[in-house]
């Protein structure tokens, strides 16, 4: 999978919280939000139009992120829920990090069984 596919793939699955994501896929899509966030950084500070595209574009990648992110934490065998532990100062990010990073779940769990291309939906 290319990073524009697993870019294309987390908006197609923007309210998808079932299924599993692999690390491959996630971090793909999220350099490319990270690379458009930073370039949405650098032009707001020349135009209050450019300021506006770049909150209504953090708005709505809030949510396909959320769910991608919430479907990598499936992929190595833990509940969407542990996303909250990013609210617990500074340990709490790095924790995380550390889940997001982890290998995926080898064999099959609750929310389905490893994607081989990226993404793994139960319906």
């Amino acid at each position: 999978m290319t990073f524009i596919q697993a870019y294309e793939q987390m908006w197609l699955n923007y309210i998808n919280f079932r299924g599993r994501a692999n690390r491959s896929a996630y971090w793909k899509a999220m350099v490319i939000n990270l690379a458009l966030s930073i370039i949405f950084l650098f032009t707001t500070a020349h135009s209050s139009l450019a300021s506006t595209i770049a909150d209504l574009y953090s708005i709505a990648a809030f949510i396909p992120g959320l769910a991608l992110t919430i479907r990598r934490l499936h992929d190595t065998n833990h509940h969407g829920w542990w996303w909250f532990i990013c609210l617990v100062p500074i340990a709490g990010p790095i924790v995380l990090l550390v889940f997001l990073a982890m290998r995926s779940y080898p064999s099959e769990n609750q929310w389905g069984t490893p994607p081989s291309q990226g993404y793994s939906a139960l319906y």
